[in-house]
């Protein structure tokens, strides 16, 4: 299916000690952009690949591919950092001479904006508190979670088997979009309780993007048919793999890779 993950290895357990570890990213130029994740975005280089201090996603950057086409129907959407202070982290991204949209309260979903890295992939940079919810921060990597890992769907039946049966990954948070069309589904291994145990709850979602670990987003366009859904050509900058281990067993390892949409 065009519209979900293949798993090349996975099980049917819920283990909450697995965490998404690494995002492989095919690119044309990986030491210019290498450059603006730890220059603009202020990563560091660690042993696992490029990310901030914590429990968060590491990049993974590999040599290949054209500058990214981005469209609103890829299969494979962005990454989402979470800061504490956004306003902040746009004046330094701006500073460095990076284009970035106007930060704005999208719906009831979070204070967000959006920029590209040297491939054109696509960047979130979303706030853990809503509009006028800023927290004092220090600098960008002291405050930031590589929080998110964005993929869109058309069969949302079987992007949940895969999550749920394949991955044993928890459903933790349901967010409507009627105005657009969309549902983001949200998914991790955690079995962190829920402030509000109603999925839909907004007063979940400050909360939701402060956790400090990674979280898959599933992007359900609700109007859209498999045809619709756009994946990465062979030619193209893009996903290449998600990898997930088990932090009590770091050998322990899921690998996730789909070439249908991009992964």
């Amino acid at each position: 299916s065009k519209a979900t993950v293949s798993v090349l290895y996975c099980s049917h357990n819920t283990n909450n000690n697995m965490r998404f570890d690494q995002l492989t990213l095919k690119v044309p130029d990986v030491e210019g952009t290498t450059k603006f994740y730890c220059s603009v975005l202020d990563m560091k280089e660690t042993g696992k690949g490029l990310g901030y201090d914590g429990e968060g996603l590491k990049l993974v950057l590999v040599e290949g591919g054209e500058k990214r086409n981005s469209t609103m129907k890829d299969a494979y959407w962005k990454i989402g950092i979470t800061v504490k202070d956004l306003d902040a982290v746009v004046k330094i991204v701006r500073e460095a001479g990076v284009e970035v949209s106007q930060p704005a309260q999208f719906e009831d979903i979070g204070y967000l904006c959006h920029l590209r890295d040297p491939a054109g992939l696509v960047i979130e940079l979303m706030q853990q508190g809503f509009e006028g919810h800023a927290k004092p921060a220090g600098t960008l990597s002291e405050q930031a979670t590589l929080a998110h890992i964005t993929l869109r769907v058309a069969d949302l039946d079987k992007a949940r088997c895969m999550c749920e049966t394949d991955l044993g990954m928890r459903l933790i948070s349901v967010q409507p979009v009627p105005r657009y069309n969309f549902t983001l589904y949200f998914y991790t291994w955690s079995e962190e309780v829920l402030p509000d145990p109603d999925l839909k709850a907004v007063s979940n979602r400050e909360w939701l993007w402060a956790r400090p670990y990674t979280i898959l987003e599933v992007q359900h366009l609700e109007k859209a048919t498999l045809a619709d859904i756009r994946v990465t050509p062979p030619s193209e900058a893009g996903p290449v793999s998600i990898h997930c281990c088990d932090s009590a067993n770091p050998a322990k390892t899921h690998v996730l890779t789909n070439s249908d949409i991009g992964l």
